[in-house]
């Protein structure tokens, strides 16, 4: 028999693969709906985005600008979550390709990220704040 926790956990981490699946399709009002009214998005050389509104017209244009200049497909690994309380948090890294539509090479990027989810009224799990960040690059070669 499954935990409220383990229930807890299980749909925090359906919640990363929905983002993840979001953000390859293009659907940022997806994203949108994930968000709880105070969410705080803090992502590398952006100001920090406070608030539904403002979080949600971040995705879009930064999910717009991205697909509309490359190929890009990003995969989430979550190498912790944790429920505390209404709280919980997802701890983990991602990687994503890119490859420009007008041609050139594709290229891999890294990084880590920090999701904090509040428990919404109707029990529901929202997106509370968002930290992402990209690691340096490598001298490797783009990926082929």
């Amino acid at each position: 028999m499954e935990t409220n926790q383990q229930t807890d956990v299980r749909e925090i981490e359906d919640i990363l693969r929905r983002i993840e699946v979001a953000e390859n399709s293009g659907n940022s009002s997806e994203i949108a709906g994930m968000l709880a009214e105070d969410a705080v998005i803090m992502a590398p050389s952006q100001p920090v985005q406070e608030g539904r509104a403002a979080c949600a017209r971040f995705v879009a244009d930064v999910i717009a600008g991205l697909l509309m200049r490359f190929d890009r497909r990003i995969v989430y690994s979550s190498a912790e979550v944790r429920i505390i309380g209404d709280w919980g948090f997802d701890r983990g890294s991602f990687s994503f390709t890119v490859a420009p539509r007008l041609g050139g090479d594709t290229s891999r990027e890294h990084g880590k990220y920090l999701f904090l989810y509040s428990r919404a009224a109707d029990g529901s799990w929202k997106i509370a704040r968002a930290i992402v960040n990209l690691d340096d690059h490598d001298d490797e070669e783009p990926a082929r």
